[in-house]
């Protein structure tokens, strides 16, 4: 039997039993999964095939393309964002509101997969993102425009659980690597065309644009989605009446999770920046949010297997660390991004079209690592060994994009992000096929979505953290490399609209300041990569070839 698996979604059950025998390699310990689970076994399943097939994985890909526009269009759109609401006090929330809604809701939306019609609510996410491009085009502030982004990371997160549960009822476990190798090549596409769709939009229109565009790319993915994907499988969870499904929801620990990250997120974005460390409102910020993460915790351990997280899943050693793992590399990922395009456009001066192609190397990397990691992991059957290459090479991409200055050349920048990209795209997808190797069919969908809420933490939380230690060391280093200038006003003045706001005698010690500051918050994501090494360490070896009985 071949598990269903679902990142950030659901598997669904039935009325049989199968043992599965995880092969291990030499020198590491072996398991067998013993799954005893009611629901369908994957040899009852009927694969979509023919036209039908290719409507659906079509429609995957559209709508995978146009949610890595959204992730990625917003990075060259900060400078932009600064200067027409006037604050680099709200760049961190610009993308870590996208990925704190999107991250507190993950683990919600893997259990409503298990409960609802998959179709059904995969339409539903897609309407939920058009709604948050809607307002992100339109804000007129810069707190609205964090609505909408807040509200897009709700549609991305309910998408992309669907995406994936959708894409494990075509096919089975020892094609999946292959296929999502496929899917994320084409979302590293959009990721890719995002920063350059992004700065074209800009100089041609303005940073609305770069919103706006999603909005008839989300009806496309709509209507294919609505006429060509269909439920293959039978769940007859579905049919239970609504006061039992609410029930399995586990909706207490729903609405103590949010609010805990919620609270989480906004310290670490005004601590230091808006409010000081000490600052009683920053206290109670944290304390609240420790205090709720703790009764989610207890929540979660009273409930046992019918918690949102049950215990037993969580702590799997492979689930841990591949959390771990994903944490890493889409923190690096979201830092990255954005601290480079300050860099291009605040330091170096270059428009936004062309800091969107100077970032074309990155993605490109992580396009050709997700192929290599798709084919590589079916031919060999294991998929750690690219985790190993995402530890060595990333590592030193990301060390050497902090020994930039504001002398080096352009084509450096690229090349080094190149590197990193290919290093990160080796072993990005790996977790998710560990989750596979390691879960019985109906847990699947939680261990993904642990997964998926770890890498929404990484980018969510250190994009925060980022913004502000980047605003602390912002007005230290100006101050000390340009004594006497006023800092206040360049901060409110925009990233890239210093070059009018200050003297051409003060510009180039003021850009010494700006170019110190990125750098220094480059570190965050040399760090990240070196942490990944842990995850890489406490994950198991197991073969997606799995011997059948």
């Amino acid at each position: 039997m071949n598990a269903q698996k679902d990142i950030t979604g659901s598997t669904s059950a039935v009325p049989s039993v199968a043992t599965q025998t995880a092969v291990a390699i030499p020198g590491q310990p072996q398991e067998q999964l013993e799954i005893e689970e009611s629901g369908s076994s994957q040899d009852e399943v009927v694969y979509p095939t023919g036209a039908k097939l290719w409507l659906n994985v079509g429609s995957f890909m559209v709508v995978n393309f146009v949610r890595s526009i959204d992730i990625t269009i917003v990075a060259v759109a900060v400078p932009s964002l600064t200067n027409e609401f006037k604050s680099i006090n709200d760049i961190g929330w610009y993308n870590a509101a996208f990925m704190v809604t999107g991250s507190a809701t993950i683990l919600f939306f893997g259990k409503l997969y298990t409960l609802f019609s998959p179709k059904s609510l995969y339409l539903t996410s897609i309407v939920i993102s058009w709604v948050g491009c809607l307002i992100c085009t339109f804000a007129k502030t810069s707190k609205v425009f964090i609505l909408g982004r807040a509200i897009a990371g709700l549609g991305n997160a309910c998408q992309g659980a669907g995406l994936i549960t959708l894409l494990n009822m075509m096919f089975p476990l020892a094609k999946q690597p292959k296929w999502y190798g496929m899917i994320n090549f084409v979302g590293s596409a959009g990721l890719v065309s995002g920063p350059l769709v992004g700065g074209l939009l800009i100089e041609a229109f303005n940073w609305r644009a770069c919103f706006g565009i999603n909005i008839p790319l989300n009806a496309i993915c709509l209507a294919i989605a609505a006429y060509s994907v269909q439920n293959n499988i039978n769940n007859p969870d579905t049919e239970l009446p609504i006061r039992e499904k609410l029930k399995r929801l586990d909706l207490r620990g729903s609405l103590v999770f949010v609010p805990a990250l919620t609270f989480l997120l906004m310290g670490l974005t005004w601590g230091g920046a808006k409010y000081g460390w000490k600052d009683p409102r920053i206290i109670v910020l944290f304390v609240l949010s420790v205090v709720l993460l703790t009764l989610f915790a207890y929540l979660q351990h009273r409930s046992g297997d019918e918690a949102t997280v049950p215990p037993r899943i969580a702590m799997q050693r492979s689930i841990l660390a591949g959390a771990l793992f994903c944490m890493c590399c889409d923190g690096t990922l979201a830092v990255t991004e954005n601290y480079l395009s300050i860099y291009f456009q605040g330091i170096k001066g270059v428009s936004p079209a062309k800091s969107g192609l100077l970032g074309l190397p990155m993605i490109a990397g992580l396009m050709a690592a997700s192929l290599l990691y798709g084919w590589g992991t079916t031919y060999i059957g294991y998929y750690t060994p690219f985790m190993v290459a995402t530890s060595v090479l990333a590592p030193i991409g990301s060390g050497l994009l902090t020994t930039l200055d504001l002398d080096s050349q352009l084509g450096k920048a690229a090349g080094l992000m190149g590197l990193l990209g290919f290093g990160l795209g080796l072993g990005m997808q790996a977790p998710m096929t560990a989750v596979t190797a390691t879960l019985r069919p109906k847990e699947v969908s939680i261990g993904g979505a642990i997964l998926g809420f770890g890498a929404g933490m990484g980018s969510a939380v250190f994009s925060s953290a980022a913004a502000v230690l980047f605003q602390g060391r912002l007005r230290e280093e100006i101050s000390r490399s340009a004594p006497g200038t006023n800092v206040t006003i360049i901060e409110h003045a925009g990233l890239s609209d210093i070059r009018r706001t200050i003297g051409p005698d003060r510009l180039k010690y003021v850009l010494v300041g700006y170019d110190k500051a990125v750098i220094q918050t480059l570190y965050i994501p040399l760090g990240l990569t070196l942490l990944t090494i842990l995850g890489t360490g406490l994950t198991e070896w197991r073969s997606i070839k799995k011997k059948q009985t």
